[in-house]
């Protein structure tokens, strides 16, 4: 026992774990593929200082003096081993949480039983035997799926057929029908009904449907090429890869080398031609297909290409903005949200990430009401790059991808990312971010794509607004150095 414990404890042994230690680290820093050059030959050298150090303090000598000193380079060669295997498995998280919002290729269609929020009904035992109702008239492969699961927790349930969502709306709140199954994206036509749709009822049963994506990515190299990203912002709090409305509109446009990034909106109601219907519509219904038909439904538009899309919704903005340690935000007003009571003061805020959400969701609050909304929301981003920008990135770069895991991601590919960040790395470089946002005028008309009977408020696109944008866009694809009016 005693020569066994003497080998282990052998300085060699414990130099040995302490080598091995630090080869896994960087091993795992170099398949990050953020760290620059000049970085990587700096951790190298000072790794390999280290490790001589320790090796000279914990080596015996030969006349067998220094026997604190070996104990006491011992310890310090342990303690710096458990120091680099935890440095190492925070980088390997950081490599898990980037593969896990990147490359996106799947999307899920949420489809749900729903009751009013004010019935007994609590599962799908409340309704055994019950007919609930569907309408078969859209969304009719999902609901078929669905109602298969369905039936496979309970064969005693029916569905019946109602044809339109009008009827199914007014027949759950008349009682006609216990409940109803529908695609969760579809609230957006419910409310048309019931303005409060989804804080008058709740879910009882859920069954999700993953299917996959075509890859409609436009890659670049994201380093010397210009590129432009469409940010999707859509209207849940759950998985990040649901079909929903996508209630923000977003283009970045980054042009790595001029060091400029234009922010453009496009308002959620600009009646524009959806891709998949061939019939105008609001742009935010064109979520309803997918972000890729959303992506398509802007480009046919502004005849413009984008390049990759990022998928966000409320859980993720409140995590990166916590995990980038809060951000300083811009307001043109002083105003206090109805979302939590915040109150916000013209000039620069102090934010977390609840009270972030709290300042982009407000626009009634506002006196151009969801023009100033539109605005917020280019405020916030533009903090939120600025920060993650700076030096903060180096230290949080893994808190921050962990924190976003499963509420944000993206068509882009993990290298492509890694090498925006170890090209901010290299240089520092300060960027000159942009505003603008489309414009038109509002009213209100039927015919709309997915509801033509149904009279509803729709904004008319300002065509020379959109061709500034356009044009925007178009001289930084083509290098130029821009100017915002």
């Amino acid at each position: 026992m005693t020569n066994i414990i003497r080998k282990i404890t052998d300085w060699k042994v414990i130099f040995a774990l302490q080598t091995i230690a630090s080869l896994i680290l960087v091993a795992l820093l170099f398949n990050l593929g953020i760290l620059p050059m000049k970085y990587a030959i700096i951790l190298l050298a000072v790794l390999a200082i280290i490790d001589i150090l320790v090796a000279f303090i914990m080596k015996p000598t030969k006349t067998g003096k220094g026997k604190i000193r070996n104990v006491v380079g011992k310890m310090v060669s342990l303690l710096l081993s458990i120091l680099l295997m935890i440095s190492s498995l925070y980088v390997a998280q950081g490599n898990s949480a980037l593969a896990s919002i990147s490359g996106s290729t799947t999307q899920t269609n949420r489809m749900v039983v729903v009751v009013l929020d004010e019935s007994d009904y609590e599962s799908l035992n409340d309704i055994s035997g019950e007919t609930i109702e569907i309408n078969n008239s859209d969304d009719s492969d999902n609901l078929a799926t669905a109602i298969a699961a369905l039936n496979e927790e309970d064969s005693s349930i029916a569905t019946n057929d109602v044809g339109d969502y009008e009827t199914l709306c007014s027949d759950l709140y008349d009682s006609s029908t216990p409940a109803i199954l529908i695609n969760e994206a579809n609230y957006a036509f419910m409310e048309n009904y019931q303005e409060d749709f989804s804080d008058e009822t709740r879910v009882i049963w859920s069954y999700d449907i993953e299917s996959e994506v075509n890859d409609i990515a436009k890659n670049v190299d994201v380093t010397n090429t210009t590129f432009t990203i469409f940010i999707s912002g859509i209207d849940t709090s759950g998985k990040v890869s649901t079909v929903s409305r996508s209630d923000v509109n977003m283009l970045v446009t980054v042009n790595p080398t001029t060091k400029q990034i234009l922010l453009t909106s496009i308002p959620r109601d600009y009646y524009v031609t959806l891709a998949n219907k061939n019939a105008k519509d609001k742009l935010t219904h064109a979520g309803l297909a997918g972000v890729e038909n959303s992506v398509a439904t802007i480009e046919n538009f502004m005849n413009i290409d984008i390049n990759y899309y990022a998928r966000v919704n409320f859980t993720s903005l409140v995590t990166m903005v916590d995990a980038l340690g809060g951000v300083s935000v811009y307001s043109d007003y002083t105003f206090t949200s109805r979302h939590g009571g915040y109150s916000f003061t013209k000039g620069y805020n102090s934010v977390d990430g609840d009270k972030a959400l709290a300042f982009v969701r407000e626009r009634y609050n506002l006196p151009n009401g969801d023009n100033d909304r539109i605005r917020n929301q280019q405020y916030l981003l533009t903090a939120m790059l600025k920060k993650a920008m700076s030096p903060a990135i180096i230290t949080n770069y893994t808190s921050i991808l962990d924190a976003i895991s499963g509420s944000f991601e993206t068509n882009m590919t993990s290298s492509e990312i890694t090498s925006l960040i170890k090209m901010q790395l290299n240089d520092m470089a300060d960027w000159d971010i942009m505003q603008i946002q489309l414009t038109g005028t509002g009213a209100y008309m039927t015919g709309g794509a997915y509801m033509p009977n149904n009279k509803l408020y729709y904004m008319i696109p300002d065509d020379d607004s959109v061709a500034y944008a356009t044009e925007l866009i178009q001289a930084m694809v083509d290098g130029e150095t821009i100017t915002v009016e």
